[in-house]
């Protein structure tokens, strides 16, 4: 940010700062360089031919260079001196060690003077006016503060216990580690390569002291944590379109627990987030709200009648199909009352309106139509997913799913992530406090790339309070506007009780919301006049100007961060990436053993994909 201008004063230091003296000082100091190196040549020569070291000093080393086919002739005793060849073979040697020894100084002395730089920047920008002071910053997120707030967020840890049991790592400002509580909720912002995984995600995942759902368009975070999780409790990995091709995947039934509507409603809803008909449809809540319905009638027909994702799918294709789903929903004695007449009434609309309402049930059950994501979504009776075990066991859960055609897989991640929350929250309601313990990390990192999850803003308003820590990572402000609507956007926004914005976002009016969020200081500014008669005068003003203009906050370096805590004035932080861990070896190896196994299932996947297809279609 302020590199260049550092770079330049410098150099007008070096150039324009100098007078004859020390040119002329400099210019001296060069020659007698030279003149040592062209000796060291000579005797070096000697050396090498077996005579001893030359006498005669600089000076006719600078000579014998005007006679190159007779070095020796410059010299007091030529006798000492060997021939042209390898007097000059050695001169050239000496020269050119000495100019590799000058550029790795010089590249040496480049880094070292880039890395003051950028910790003067750092420095620079850590304590600006109308930021956070060391002792604020202490009080508010210092570990005695985290300490005092575990009393009631885990009042189960003893005094004694671990900081990363109690909350999580944020950074470090004014030499001091701040932390966060495991009842917080956090907002990270952040362009892609940015280092949002390197610093926060990875980090969080690792020292999660429960159980950890993790969303990611890339396995490059399960690749890392995978081992160090395994350690805490069992590791499932829920990868649909096959990202990492890891056997012994998770099988998940979205019918599972849909016989109690509760459950129909809540799963309904993931599925149809995932759509894509928010701001894409006119009356897109009408449209959406129709699909809800007839996705929670057709699960809940499904789970009374033991069907399985096979018959969700062949429902999805055609609504004269779904008819029964009606039928069992009419019959079954434990059916949800007026269920199914909705369905009925959907089914038997006018064609046009049903069609568009089938539609979205079709988006919503269309990644069925792959194999692996309907042998994912149909497991045996001994394979079946439970949260409820999940969650007690302090197990980790990574859903994998493309950016690029998660149109498919989206409702899906949305539905798996909605029926854990939904158990997290039954179960934080039977346990004492009304809180999970050990808490909940919702890892959602590019959630808004996957699936637009529903309960996003509610998880954040209110699931700290029930021992649901939620980690929302989103590329931008405008990203979140888009997935979620202006006002949902904005309850995500202002729910969020720790907010960590990182360099390089590019819209001004995301740039423009931070920037007044922190707030403005009064600088004092100095402006001097000369009147006709010579005289000066001096005039002191005050103006209002941001703690930080939009303009420094789009350069933050990379690895810091613009941290916002609860009620806390803003401050800049330094971020701690995963490699520098103490347990970063392991890690790294950790991470090379499951990218092998990834690589190797890769290969083997291809070659299998045509069985796991046939074996589906038979069973059709």
């Amino acid at each position: 940010m302020t590199r260049p201008r550092l770079r330049a004063t410098r150099a007008a230091a070096r150039l324009g700062g100098w007078d004859t003296t020390d040119l002329g000082l400099l210019a001296l100091g060069a020659t007698l360089a030279a003149g040592a190196l062209l000796y060291a040549g000579a005797a070096a020569a000697c050396l090498l031919t077996g005579r001893p070291t030359p006498e005669g000093g600089i000076l006719p080393a600078f000579a014998a260079v005007g006679r190159p086919g007779e070095p020796a002739g410059a010299w007091p005793h030529p006798e000492q001196l060997p021939g042209p060849v390898p007097y000059w073979a050695a001169t050239l040697a000496v020269l050119a060690l000495a100019a590799a020894v000058g550029f790795v100084a010089a590249r040496s002395a480049r880094h070292l003077l880039d890395r003051h730089d950028a910790s003067a920047d750092r420095t620079r920008l850590g304590s600006l006016p109308g930021l956070a002071s060391r002792r604020e910053l202490t009080t508010v997120a210092g570990e005695r503060a985290l300490r005092t707030r575990a009393r009631h967020a885990r009042p189960s840890q003893p005094a004694t216990a671990p900081p990363t049991e109690l909350g999580y790592l944020l950074g470090a400002a004014h030499g001091r580690d701040l932390w966060c509580s495991v009842e917080d909720s956090a907002l990270l912002l952040g362009p892609p390569r940015m280092g949002k995984g390197l610093h926060v995600v990875i980090p969080w995942i690792l020292d999660a002291p429960g159980a950890v759902v993790a969303t990611s368009t890339r396995p490059d975070t399960l690749a890392v944590t995978h081992a160090h999780r395994a350690t805490r409790g069992p590791v499932a990995v829920f990868d649909p379109q096959r990202l990492a091709g890891l056997p012994d995947g998770l099988r998940w039934s979205p019918v599972r627990g849909c016989q109690h509507p509760r459950f129909a409603l809540v799963r309904a809803r993931g599925l149809a987030s995932g759509t894509g008909m928010h701001g894409s449809v006119s009356d897109a809540d009408f449209w959406t709200g129709q699909t809800e319905t007839a996705l929670r009638c057709l699960l809940h027909a499904a789970a009374l009648d033991d069907r399985r994702a096979l018959d969700l799918y062949r429902w999805s294709l055609n609504p004269v199909l779904a008819e029964d789903a009606v039928t069992v929903l009419t019959r079954h004695r434990d059916a949800a009352d007026g269920w199914a007449d909705a369905l009925d009434a959907i089914v038997h609309a006018d064609p046009r309106t049903r069609d568009s309402v089938w539609l979205g049930v079709r988006q919503a059950l269309a990644a069925l139509a792959d194999p692996h994501v309907l042998h994912a979504l149909d497991p045996g009776p001994d394979d079946r997913f439970d949260p409820e075990t999940f969650l007690t066991d302090r197990g980790t859960l990574y859903l994998l799913a493309s950016a690029v055609s998660s149109g498919t897989s989206a409702p899906l991640v949305a539905a798996l992530v909605e029926d854990i929350t939904e158990t997290a929250r039954t179960l934080a309601a039977r346990s004492p406090g009304a809180r999970l313990d050990p808490p909940l990390l919702l890892a959602l990192d590019e959630i808004a790339n996957l699936t637009p999850l529903p309960s996003l803003p509610s998880l954040m308003a209110e699931g700290g309070g029930s021992g649901i820590t939620t980690l929302a990572v989103l590329q931008s402000l405008a990203q979140a506007r888009h997935r979620w609507g202006e006002h949902a956007a904005d309850t995500i926004w202002d729910a969020a009780t720790v907010k960590l914005v990182l360099g390089g976002l590019a819209k001004m009016r995301d740039l423009d919301d931070v920037s007044r969020l922190l707030g403005d200081i009064d600088e004092t500014t100095r402006s001097q006049s000369r009147g006709h008669g010579g005289e000066r005068s001096t005039t002191t003003s005050l103006r209002t100007v941001p703690v930080l203009p939009p303009a420094v906050l789009r350069t933050l370096p990379f690895g810091s961060a613009v941290l916002l805590l609860r009620h806390a004035r803003p401050a800049i932080i330094d971020l701690a990436p995963w490699p520098s861990r103490p347990d970063a070896a392991a890690l790294t190896a950790g991470q090379r053993r499951i990218e092998a196994a990834t690589a190797t299932a890769a290969a083997v996947g291809r070659g299998n994909s045509g069985q796991l297809a046939a074996r589906d279609g038979a069973a059709r």
